[in-house]
């Protein structure tokens, strides 16, 4: 899932946590109540670590909610509120509380049921879903296996490539339509009565389950496509916890669906603004004018040590990565020599380190830590420039000589000047930098991948298959540098067809020790995000793809 970027009254990296919520767990069982810290990240003095929600409310300037029933968030607007088309973790947030998936993740990072309440292997490599009881969109019309299917199939649609399409990939035949290379008949999702949807997978898929609580493959009315006003606030329906019943230049509007699976939420009204005309957001939330918002690093760091704001800041860990790639069909870096003279000749973590976010670590491989697969072994990028210059001369440019002009593109990223400036001095490389909006970037990446490039990429569903396979594979919708290794897509495949963990860890480090070798991308940082949030608002906690299911969330007392 892509990144977003922060509202620009934040001159942050593009990735921090929206983190709101807190979690009722009798209401919604997809809502934990806990966050996996195996790996927790470092703590500033006085902050609140997400995991820590059971902490007594502290003194805070913001007044409380439980009178309105509603709670205000600051964040971005939503590019698109159709799953099958958004794309972007900021999308992602809003439309997962208007549209349901089959399954959910917790924040632990467990699938638990959500519109399917059980699945089941049934016949070698076919998994069942069996929904749950009487269940409609938010209009009241029922909500049905066929409607799952007829959801999933908009995905797939060749005459509309969408860029997560390839979640799908491991069900018979749908790649093959996808690409238009194949039938839309032979695509193995069917319907069995009114209750179970049979997906029918091309080879062992242990993490489909997961796959299948991504935003992309939520539920959508059959009249989406026919019927314009579905996606606005005046004719919205949606078979999430929310119903979108306002829109702004400065605000979206949610308001609790009565008709949703786990009946209707606690919180009634959220207020989502994105706008909030160049204020400081730390002073907003002071003012009472927000419940929760994101801050930059440089807030956090006196916030802190601040006798009435720090017990309202949060750390959040993030199931993310952040690297860089190249276009692999292309000349100079279809050079697999002048790849690794790239991931050798910068210093990397020192330049991560040179943030000064005590929250960014360097990355250590493509998996985040805490997401499965993740393992033991440091796939990070090694400084040596001994080794650069010797790959770069192997690729008949020494000491840089002769090396055609390249552009570094980006939508902005933090690292990028460090590493043009380390390529001049390190490796004699002298490259351009371009620095793109948001929207422009990302048609660039589908459609004419830059040279260089970066990518922040949050977990669609915590696997490790959703940054290596989904990112890397060959022909993936989401591999923008067009690599294409053999080796790489059998290990992968290996892995999601082994039972024993050990077997599975086995094989998603052959994968990733293969892109160490070939050096595709270049992992380099796992991200976090700070914030402030309403000691009264409970929770506070993201699932395992760092988003908050708004359904579980509960004003203290109320």
């Amino acid at each position: 899932m892509y990144d977003w970027s922060v509202p620009p009254s934040q001159n942050e990296r593009r990735r921090p946590l929206i983190v709101v919520a807190g979690a009722l767990l009798a209401i919604v069982i997809a809502v934990g109540v806990g966050m996996a810290v195996g790996n927790p990240p470092p703590k500033l003095p006085g902050a609140s670590s997400a995991a820590s929600s059971g902490r007594q409310p502290g003194p805070s300037a913001v007044p409380s909610g439980p009178s309105t029933g509603s709670v205000t968030i600051y964040g971005p607007q939503a590019a698109s509120f159709d799953p099958a088309v958004q794309s972007d973790a900021g999308s992602a947030q809003v439309v997962s509380q208007l549209f349901e998936s089959l399954t959910a993740i917790d924040s632990a990072g467990d699938v638990q049921p959500a519109l399917a309440d059980r699945w089941q292997a049934a016949a070698a490599n076919t998994i069942v879903f069996h929904l749950r009881p009487g269940l409609t969109f938010s209009d009241g019309t029922p909500l049905t296996a066929t409607d799952v299917v007829t959801s999933w199939m908009r995905v797939l649609d060749p005459t509309q490539p969408r860029q997560l399409a390839s979640l799908l990939d491991d069900v018979t035949g749908a790649r093959a339509y996808r690409e238009g290379k194949g039938p839309k008949s032979a695509v193995g999702l069917s319907v069995l009565g009114t209750d179970q949807v049979s997906v029918a997978l091309a080879a062992p898929a242990s993490d489909f389950p997961a796959i299948a609580s991504s935003p992309t493959l939520a539920v959508v009315p059959s009249s989406i496509d026919s019927t314009n006003s579905v996606l606005t606030p005046q004719g919205f329906v949606g078979s999430g916890a929310y119903l979108l019943t306002g829109l702004t230049s400065s605000e979206t509007t949610l308001t609790a669906n009565p008709r949703y699976w786990a009946g209707t939420p606690a919180i009634r009204t959220v207020h989502l603004v994105n706008s909030i005309g160049g204020k400081s957001p730390v002073s907003e939330f002071q003012a009472g004018n927000l419940d929760y918002t994101p801050i930059s690093v440089f807030d956090a760091s006196w916030i802190a040590s601040d006798s009435s704001l720090g017990p309202d800041l949060r750390i959040e860990a993030s199931p993310s990565v952040e690297f860089y790639g190249f276009d692999t069909s292309r000349a100079p870096f279809d050079n697999v020599h002048v790849r690794r003279a790239f991931q050798m000749g910068i210093d990397w973590r020192r330049i991560v380190a040179l943030l000064a976010d005590p929250l960014v670590q360097p990355a250590s491989g493509m998996v985040p830590p805490d997401v499965p697969g993740h393992g033991t072994t440091d796939f990070g990028p090694v400084f040596n420039l001994d080794k650069a210059k010797a790959e770069l001369a192997a690729a008949g440019y020494p000491n840089g000589a002769g090396f055609p002009k390249v552009a570094l593109t980006t939508s902005g990223a933090a690292l990028d000047q460090a590493i043009v400036q380390q390529l001049h001095d390190n490796l004699g490389i002298d490259i351009d930098y371009e620095a793109l909006d948001w929207t422009s970037y990302n048609d660039r990446l589908l459609n004419d991948p830059p040279a260089f490039w970066e990518m922040d990429w949050v977990a669609d569903y915590p696997g490790a298959n959703d940054f290596l396979g989904l990112l890397l594979g060959t022909g993936k919708t989401n591999n923008y540098g067009r690599w294409s290794s053999s080796d790489f897509d059998a290990a992968v495949s290996q892995a999601l067809a082994a039972a024993d963990p050990t077997a599975v860890q086995q094989a998603f480090d052959r994968a990733q020790a293969l892109v160490v070798d070939q050096a595709p991308v270049i992992p380099v940082d796992y991200g976090a995000g700070y914030s402030l949030s309403s000691p009264k608002l409970l929770g506070a906690i993201p699932n395992g793809q760092g988003l908050i299911r708004y359904a579980g969330l509960a004003w203290a007392g109320s």
